[in-house]
């Protein structure tokens, strides 16, 4: 990439961040973006970008908690920080509406309230645009920050490297993202094939996002496939700055970790139904994945991997054993039985293989954990995308992790 242009005015900026019931992580995130101590006792510096040139909207959406009570003792402290509070909020992204009606930046950067940017973060984002006028959307890196160093779902996190953007459509070290081809549905349903921008780091100029009605859905989840596709389409390109880095505060329990992904999921068959065209998408995760496509009357996206095989081989072998049982076979014949014996091995081979990443999390001792935690949250994540599939009338079976 060319040379920064030199510029004697730095643009002014505007930092959106919806939030609802952060007050976990609500003054950790403050510390990172102004200075202070953080959780851990770590002196923090906060971002090194000019507050003159500078506006941190929050947009409440029906916090019950402390959240905004501790955006108001922050505002007490930093006249750049606006509240905006938005009754009955629907999701994210209507909260982001609320903020970006009364954005004054040249440049919108989205973050949330359980993420801790990185001081050249704003520096680091605008490098991008003013290089080149065309990008319309940059995108940063995404790392774990451990709130709670004793939290094992923070810690799974941390160790597989949830949301990391890296090498998203193999663009590890960064650059302009591809525009989308052919509209197949692995290219538009916000997987690690799509070209997007999670709205946990990511900018747009005020140009792009008025171009496309400087609005997001208001479907609780996909927004930011949908906004960055948009973008695209729209002609502004994508580009990814790995340097601008953000770290994200991770759900503290098992049950939020999973809820967080079912809504990922509950949104891909929306994104596949509003961008991709008709086709059958089945893309098995072997052999660095591919996919058959055929037209179809319905978009619609089939993943097949390990955790597939392992259910159906698993599920078939214990109903055929049942039904022999039932039948009066003993089981010394049933499993000297070839058939049986073939279903049994096959869902043995797919246990093993779909659960062996785990055994590089570490501590080993905690191996029964975090495969619960491996196996829960993909199931959470299929179980949405069949939810979603109900809602918006268009198949789509999750990935295999």
């Amino acid at each position: 990439m060319p040379e920064v242009m030199k510029t004697d005015k730095k643009p002014f900026v505007s930092i959106v961040i919806p939030v609802r019931n952060a007050g976990r992580t609500m003054d950790e995130t403050f510390v990172y973006l102004f200075g202070g101590t953080s959780s851990n006792g770590s002196k923090i510096s906060g971002i090194s970008y000019s507050k003159k040139n500078l506006e941190v909207i929050l947009a409440d959406g029906d916090s019950t908690d402390n959240t905004v009570e501790i955006i108001k003792n922050w505002q007490k402290k930093y006249d750049c920080i606006q509240l905006t509070q938005i009754p009955k909020c629907k999701s994210p992204g209507h909260a982001r509406n609320a903020a970006l009606k009364i954005c004054k930046g040249e440049y919108i950067l989205f973050t949330d309230g359980d993420c801790a940017p990185n001081a050249d973060w704003v520096d680091k984002m605008l490098e991008p645009f003013l290089n080149d006028a065309s990008i319309g959307m940059v995108g940063g890196e995404v790392y774990t920050l451990q709130f709670d160093p004793n939290n094992q779902v923070e810690h799974y996190c941390e160790q597989i490297g949830f949301l990391s953007v890296g090498n998203r459509v193999n663009l590890k070290s960064g650059g302009y993202y591809p525009p989308v081809k052919f509209n197949l549905p692995r290219e538009v349903n916000g997987s690690q094939t799509c070209p997007f921008f999670a709205t946990a780091n990511a900018a747009v100029s005020k140009k792009a996002a008025q171009a496309i009605g400087n609005n997001f859905w208001d479907e609780i989840t996909a927004e930011d496939v949908d906004f960055s596709l948009r973008i695209s389409k729209a002609g502004f390109k994508l580009f990814f700055q790995p340097s601008a880095v953000v770290k994200h505060m991770h759900r503290a329990s098992l049950k939020q970790f999973c809820k967080q992904v079912n809504g990922y999921g509950f949104g891909h068959p929306l994104a596949i139904k509003t961008h991709a065209k008709k086709v059958i998408e089945l893309r098995f995760q072997y052999f660095g994945e591919f996919s058959i496509v055929v037209p179809f009357p319905f978009q619609t996206m089939i993943y097949w991997g390990d955790f597939h095989f392992m259910h159906l081989f698993g599920l078939w072998a214990i109903v055929d054993t049942l039904l022999l049982l039932l039948q009066g076979v003993t089981l010394g014949i049933i499993f000297s039985t070839t058939s049986i014996l073939i279903l049994w091995f096959l869902f043995i081979l797919f246990l093993l293989k779909y659960f062996a990443p785990v055994l590089k999390i570490q501590p080993s001792s905690n191996f029964l954990l975090w495969a619960w935690v491996r196996y829960r949250s993909n199931l959470a994540m299929f179980l949405g995308g069949l939810k979603g599939s109900k809602k918006f009338k268009r198949l789509y079976i999750e990935l295999s992790w």
